[in-house]
């Protein structure tokens, strides 16, 4: 014989249950598109194009790599970019008219 508060108990139970069960798959399929629809490491480092820039008097590194830079990373990354990109050791030797390529992404 059940009471009516011992019914009542259970049906509590259930309810907690079955709030849990859809957190549980609300989280899981959150996770889900999460991973489906996120971009990859590759395809966010990946250049779309690269530009040819003509150095000009008074220009740096800094300079062109502030002009190109659409703030999707570090300044300094970006200059490393370029610097592996056009095999420059040294920002001292660039020079007036001299090109070099600038990944844009």
């Amino acid at each position: 014989m059940c009471t009516y508060s011992s019914r009542r108990i259970r049906k509590n139970e259930l309810r907690r249950q079955k709030r849990a069960v859809s957190l549980l798959i609300f989280f899981f399929i959150t996770m889900l598109s999460y991973q489906m629809f996120k971009p990859s490491v590759i395809e966010a480092c990946t250049p779309i194009e690269y530009v040819a820039v003509i150095v000009k008097q008074g220009d740096s590194l800094w300079s062109i790599a502030d002009k190109y830079d659409n703030n999707t990373t570090d300044i300094r990354r970006y200059i490393d970019t370029i610097q592996q990109y056009n095999q420059i050791d040294n920002t001292d030797i660039l020079q007036p008219g001299d090109i070099i390529n600038v990944p844009i992404y």
